[in-house]
Protein backbone atom coordinates (compact mmCIF):
# COMPACT_ATOMS: atom_id res chain seq x y z
CA UNK A 1 0.00 0.00 0.00
CA UNK A 2 1.72 3.84 -1.26
CA UNK A 3 0.70 6.58 0.89
CA UNK A 4 -1.82 7.85 -1.11
CA UNK A 5 -3.71 4.43 -0.67
CA UNK A 6 -3.20 4.78 3.08
CA UNK A 7 -4.54 8.08 3.44
CA UNK A 8 -7.54 7.04 1.47
CA UNK A 9 -7.72 4.17 4.17
CA UNK A 10 -7.17 6.38 6.96
CA UNK A 11 -9.48 9.13 5.98
CA UNK A 12 -12.13 6.52 5.19
CA UNK A 13 -11.66 5.14 8.33
CA UNK A 14 -12.07 8.18 10.38
CA UNK A 15 -15.26 8.97 8.70
CA UNK A 16 -17.16 6.07 8.98
CA UNK A 17 -16.13 5.64 12.65
CA UNK A 18 -16.08 9.09 13.82
CA UNK A 19 -18.35 11.33 11.61
CA UNK A 20 -20.93 11.23 14.97
CA UNK A 21 -18.10 12.55 16.56
CA UNK A 22 -17.26 15.56 14.18
CA UNK A 23 -20.81 16.44 14.43
CA UNK A 24 -20.39 16.50 17.89
CA UNK A 25 -17.73 19.06 17.66
CA UNK A 26 -19.88 20.91 15.09
CA UNK A 27 -22.96 21.25 18.09
CA UNK A 28 -19.99 21.99 20.30
CA UNK A 29 -18.77 25.45 17.92
CA UNK A 30 -22.90 26.12 18.03
CA UNK A 31 -22.55 26.14 21.14
CA UNK A 32 -19.74 28.20 22.02
CA UNK A 33 -20.83 31.00 18.98
CA UNK A 34 -24.12 30.97 21.08
CA UNK A 35 -22.49 31.78 24.42
CA UNK A 36 -19.57 34.10 23.31
CA UNK A 37 -21.72 36.10 20.78
CA UNK A 38 -23.71 38.14 23.77
CA UNK A 39 -20.19 38.57 25.47
CA UNK A 40 -18.94 40.46 22.20
CA UNK A 41 -21.81 43.09 22.44
CA UNK A 42 -20.05 43.68 25.90
CA UNK A 43 -16.67 43.80 24.51
CA UNK A 44 -17.36 46.20 21.82
CA UNK A 45 -20.04 48.51 24.25
CA UNK A 46 -17.86 51.56 24.59
CA UNK A 47 -20.29 52.69 27.29
CA UNK A 48 -20.14 49.77 29.44
CA UNK A 49 -20.10 50.67 33.29
CA UNK A 50 -17.93 48.56 35.21
CA UNK A 51 -13.87 48.58 34.25
CA UNK A 52 -13.24 45.59 36.50
CA UNK A 53 -16.17 43.81 34.10
CA UNK A 54 -14.69 44.78 31.31
CA UNK A 55 -11.12 43.15 31.01
CA UNK A 56 -12.42 40.06 32.89
CA UNK A 57 -15.06 39.44 29.65
CA UNK A 58 -12.21 40.41 27.40
CA UNK A 59 -9.72 38.23 29.06
CA UNK A 60 -12.42 35.58 28.75
CA UNK A 61 -12.59 35.39 24.99
CA UNK A 62 -8.79 35.52 24.58
CA UNK A 63 -8.97 32.18 26.85
CA UNK A 64 -12.03 30.64 24.77
CA UNK A 65 -10.39 31.53 21.50
CA UNK A 66 -7.14 29.99 22.86
CA UNK A 67 -8.27 26.82 23.91
CA UNK A 68 -11.76 26.41 22.19
CA UNK A 69 -11.01 27.02 18.51
CA UNK A 70 -7.88 24.34 17.75
CA UNK A 71 -11.15 21.56 19.36
CA UNK A 72 -13.03 22.44 15.87
CA UNK A 73 -10.37 20.18 14.16
CA UNK A 74 -10.96 17.71 17.09
CA UNK A 75 -13.09 14.56 17.42
CA UNK A 76 -15.20 15.27 20.37
CA UNK A 77 -16.95 11.28 20.79
CA UNK A 78 -16.74 8.22 23.44
CA UNK A 79 -13.52 7.75 22.46
CA UNK A 80 -11.32 10.53 22.78
CA UNK A 81 -13.69 11.53 25.90
CA UNK A 82 -12.50 8.36 27.43
CA UNK A 83 -8.77 8.65 26.84
CA UNK A 84 -7.61 8.52 30.10
CA UNK A 85 -9.48 5.06 30.75
CA UNK A 86 -9.39 3.50 27.90
CA UNK A 87 -6.61 4.73 24.90
CA UNK A 88 -8.89 3.88 22.19
CA UNK A 89 -6.41 6.09 20.34
CA UNK A 90 -3.25 4.33 21.13
CA UNK A 91 -4.88 1.22 20.09
CA UNK A 92 -6.41 1.97 17.12
CA UNK A 93 -2.77 3.06 16.24
CA UNK A 94 -0.98 -0.04 17.06
CA UNK A 95 -4.03 -1.95 15.17
CA UNK A 96 -2.98 0.28 12.33
CA UNK A 97 1.20 -0.45 12.50
CA UNK A 98 0.38 -3.79 12.13
CA UNK A 99 -1.09 -3.48 8.52
CA UNK A 100 0.89 -2.65 5.68
CA UNK A 101 -0.04 1.19 5.74
CA UNK A 102 2.75 3.60 5.89
CA UNK A 103 3.66 5.64 8.90
CA UNK A 104 3.30 8.78 7.14
CA UNK A 105 -0.66 8.20 6.36
CA UNK A 106 -1.41 7.63 9.63
CA UNK A 107 -0.38 10.72 10.16
CA UNK A 108 -1.40 12.80 6.99
CA UNK A 109 -4.72 11.00 7.61
CA UNK A 110 -5.30 12.71 10.61
CA UNK A 111 -4.01 15.94 9.59
CA UNK A 112 -6.70 15.38 6.64
CA UNK A 113 -9.14 14.96 8.72
CA UNK A 114 -8.39 18.43 10.75
CA UNK A 115 -7.61 20.99 7.72
CA UNK A 116 -11.59 19.81 6.36
CA UNK A 117 -13.46 20.00 9.78
CA UNK A 118 -11.25 22.86 11.37
CA UNK A 119 -12.31 25.73 8.47
CA UNK A 120 -16.08 24.23 8.49
CA UNK A 121 -16.72 24.05 12.09
CA UNK A 122 -14.64 27.26 12.80
CA UNK A 123 -16.71 29.29 10.37
CA UNK A 124 -20.04 28.17 12.00
CA UNK A 125 -18.66 29.49 15.12
CA UNK A 126 -17.53 32.77 14.19
CA UNK A 127 -21.04 33.19 11.38
CA UNK A 128 -22.86 33.10 15.05
CA UNK A 129 -21.13 35.34 16.73
CA UNK A 130 -21.27 38.10 13.80
CA UNK A 131 -24.84 37.37 13.74
CA UNK A 132 -25.42 37.05 17.23
CA UNK A 133 -23.61 40.09 18.49
CA UNK A 134 -24.86 43.62 17.22
CA UNK A 135 -22.34 45.59 18.64
CA UNK A 136 -19.14 43.83 17.34
CA UNK A 137 -21.36 44.55 13.80
CA UNK A 138 -21.23 47.82 14.18
CA UNK A 139 -17.62 48.29 15.13
CA UNK A 140 -16.09 45.39 12.46
CA UNK A 141 -17.18 45.06 9.16
CA UNK A 142 -17.62 41.95 7.48
CA UNK A 143 -14.41 41.68 5.88
CA UNK A 144 -12.74 42.87 9.00
CA UNK A 145 -14.65 39.56 10.49
CA UNK A 146 -13.44 37.23 7.99
CA UNK A 147 -9.57 38.33 8.06
CA UNK A 148 -10.10 38.31 11.75
CA UNK A 149 -11.43 34.42 11.36
CA UNK A 150 -8.38 33.46 8.82
CA UNK A 151 -5.83 34.78 11.74
CA UNK A 152 -7.55 32.52 14.52
CA UNK A 153 -7.70 29.67 11.71
CA UNK A 154 -3.89 29.47 11.36
CA UNK A 155 -3.24 29.60 15.32
CA UNK A 156 -5.60 26.77 15.41
CA UNK A 157 -3.39 24.63 13.06
CA UNK A 158 -0.08 25.31 14.69
CA UNK A 159 -2.58 24.66 17.66
CA UNK A 160 -3.53 21.23 16.36
CA UNK A 161 -0.04 20.21 15.13
CA UNK A 162 0.97 19.94 18.70
CA UNK A 163 -2.10 18.38 19.53
CA UNK A 164 -1.74 15.31 17.55
CA UNK A 165 1.49 15.32 18.21
CA UNK A 166 1.01 14.59 21.63
CA UNK A 167 -2.34 12.56 20.16
CA UNK A 168 -0.03 10.14 18.31
CA UNK A 169 2.96 9.96 20.38
CA UNK A 170 1.88 9.54 23.88
CA UNK A 171 -0.38 7.37 25.94
CA UNK A 172 -3.86 8.72 26.23
CA UNK A 173 -3.32 9.74 30.05
CA UNK A 174 -0.15 12.26 29.28
CA UNK A 175 -2.61 13.55 26.11
CA UNK A 176 -4.99 14.54 28.85
CA UNK A 177 -2.38 15.64 31.31
CA UNK A 178 -1.00 17.78 28.20
CA UNK A 179 -4.34 19.00 27.27
CA UNK A 180 -5.24 20.30 30.96
CA UNK A 181 -2.00 22.03 31.08
CA UNK A 182 -2.54 23.92 27.83
CA UNK A 183 -5.57 25.17 28.88
CA UNK A 184 -3.97 25.95 32.43
CA UNK A 185 -1.33 27.74 30.55
CA UNK A 186 -3.12 29.85 28.12
CA UNK A 187 -5.36 31.13 31.26
CA UNK A 188 -1.91 32.03 32.91
CA UNK A 189 -0.98 33.75 30.24
CA UNK A 190 -4.59 35.42 29.67
CA UNK A 191 -4.70 36.55 33.09
CA UNK A 192 -0.71 38.51 32.58
CA UNK A 193 -1.97 39.88 29.31
CA UNK A 194 -5.08 41.61 30.68
CA UNK A 195 -3.26 42.67 33.83
CA UNK A 196 -1.43 44.47 31.61
CA UNK A 197 -4.19 46.02 29.32
CA UNK A 198 -3.41 43.87 26.25
CA UNK A 199 -6.09 41.82 25.09
CA UNK A 200 -5.24 39.24 22.05
CA UNK A 201 -8.67 39.49 20.24
CA UNK A 202 -8.70 43.01 20.13
CA UNK A 203 -5.47 43.76 19.54
CA UNK A 204 -5.86 41.14 16.44
CA UNK A 205 -9.14 43.09 15.35
CA UNK A 206 -6.78 46.50 15.66
CA UNK A 207 -4.06 45.61 13.58
CA UNK A 208 -7.02 44.49 10.84
CA UNK A 209 -8.35 47.61 11.15
CA UNK A 210 -5.11 49.85 10.75
CA UNK A 211 -5.19 47.96 7.76
CA UNK A 212 -2.45 45.22 7.69
CA UNK A 213 -4.68 42.52 7.88
CA UNK A 214 -3.35 40.74 4.92
CA UNK A 215 0.04 41.25 6.44
CA UNK A 216 -1.25 39.76 9.97
CA UNK A 217 -2.55 36.83 7.75
CA UNK A 218 0.14 36.40 5.54
CA UNK A 219 2.26 35.91 8.81
CA UNK A 220 0.10 33.35 10.81
CA UNK A 221 -0.13 30.95 8.12
CA UNK A 222 3.50 31.33 7.35
CA UNK A 223 3.67 30.53 11.44
CA UNK A 224 1.06 27.65 10.50
CA UNK A 225 2.71 26.14 7.94
CA UNK A 226 5.88 25.61 9.85
CA UNK A 227 4.34 24.84 12.79
CA UNK A 228 2.51 21.99 10.83
CA UNK A 229 5.48 20.85 9.08
CA UNK A 230 7.31 20.73 11.73
CA UNK A 231 4.84 18.92 13.83
CA UNK A 232 4.23 16.56 11.54
CA UNK A 233 7.58 15.31 11.29
CA UNK A 234 8.05 15.13 14.80
CA UNK A 235 4.89 13.33 14.78
CA UNK A 236 6.55 10.87 12.94
CA UNK A 237 9.65 10.27 14.75
CA UNK A 238 7.77 10.26 18.22
CA UNK A 239 5.34 7.18 16.63
CA UNK A 240 8.75 5.23 15.64
CA UNK A 241 9.99 5.65 18.92
CA UNK A 242 6.80 5.42 21.35
CA UNK A 243 5.87 1.92 22.93
CA UNK A 244 3.09 0.00 21.96
CA UNK A 245 2.28 -2.09 24.83
CA UNK A 246 -0.46 -0.76 27.41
Amino acid sequence: MNERQGVKHIGSYIWRRDRLGILFTLLFAVYMGAVIGPNMNAVWDADMDGEAVTPFLKGITDWLYLTMFPVYGMVMNKSAMGMWRDDHYSKRLAHWRTMPIPLASIVQGRYLQMALTLPVIGTVFLFLQYLIASGLREAVTPVQWVENGIVWMCYSFAANALYIWFELGFSGRKYVQFYMGYMILMAVIVTIFTWQGIHLFQEAIGVIDKGYGLILIAVAAIAAIVATRIGYRATINRIKERSMTF
